[in-house]
């Protein structure tokens, strides 16, 4: 199994730029899950289409809503309403969408598969798989999040999902709560054994908790090795999965 890396970025805060821009000098892809408006402040709809030029932009609802408050008719109406208003915005297919918060039912599933959706990036951590098949859909779990959680955080991610492999690999870590530390491992074992190091998080909680240097380091690390994993955005690793054909630069894979 190859080795590949890849990065995303929920909520379309104007700080992601400053990441797009992070990502750019190092030569890495990302792609930004942005809803149309947040609880934060989202990048206007010029910012979005310059962001989409070198970067893949996917869908987050409308309003940022937590799928499993809403009733059915608004949650399908965030969930396709939020793919056409970024093809209208960008004049690109957007294939991939992230549930706000990584709050689901099963049957929203259905929901975004109807409404055109390849992928769906969920914020399982610790995990070096590749997409997984659920539902017609292809499920993009996460390995890390830009963010100094707590032992606990991690304990009830995996508990939640029963993800017990990644439980395990937590504890092979040293059950540590340094996140760069954790990733340097992680990035190490996806090149050595393949799979997909994913790293992903929000511009505005970045800034929050003064993180930025700490996400330059992890980006470092992921572009000295450039030359043993390839670099995809979140779209091309299900254009890797399927024999569908996605409008996304994979000659470098």
């Amino acid at each position: 199994m190859p080795a590949r890396f890849t990065t995303s970025w929920d909520d379309g805060h104007p700080l992601d730029l400053r990441l797009a821009e992070m990502l750019a000098a190092r030569n890495l892809r990302g792609t930004f899950y942005v809803p149309r408006k947040s609880q934060t402040r989202t990048m206007s709809d010029d910012q979005i289409r310059k962001l989409s030029a070198d970067f893949e932009i996917g869908a987050h609802t409308l309003h940022h809503v937590f799928l499993d408050a809403c009733d059915d008719a608004r949650a399908r109406e965030e969930i396709s309403g939020s793919r056409k208003w970024i093809e209208d915005i960008t004049g690109k297919t957007c294939h991939v969408f992230c549930p706000p918060g990584g709050k689901f039912d099963e049957h929203h599933l259905e929901m975004i598969r109807e409404a055109g959706f390849v992928g769906v990036r969920t914020v399982e951590l610790l995990s070096l798989d590749e997409p997984r098949r659920s539902s017609g859909l292809l499920m993009l779990p996460t390995t890390i999040q830009a963010h100094p959680h707590r032992r606990l955080a991690y304990g009830r991610n995996f508990a939640r999902r029963r993800a017990w492999e990644n439980l395990w690999r937590y504890l092979r870590s040293g059950a540590t709560t340094d996140w760069v530390g954790l990733s340097d491992l992680l990035i190490a074992e996806c090149v050595r054994h393949g799979g997909v190091f994913h790293l992903w998080g929000h511009s505005w909680e970045i800034e929050s908790r003064a993180q930025w240097k700490k996400v330059a380091q992890v980006l470092d690390r992921l572009a000295a090795l450039s030359g043993s994993a390839s670099c995809v955005t979140n779209g091309d690793l299900c254009a890797l999965q399927t024999s569908r054909t996605f409008p996304s630069r994979l000659a470098a894979v």
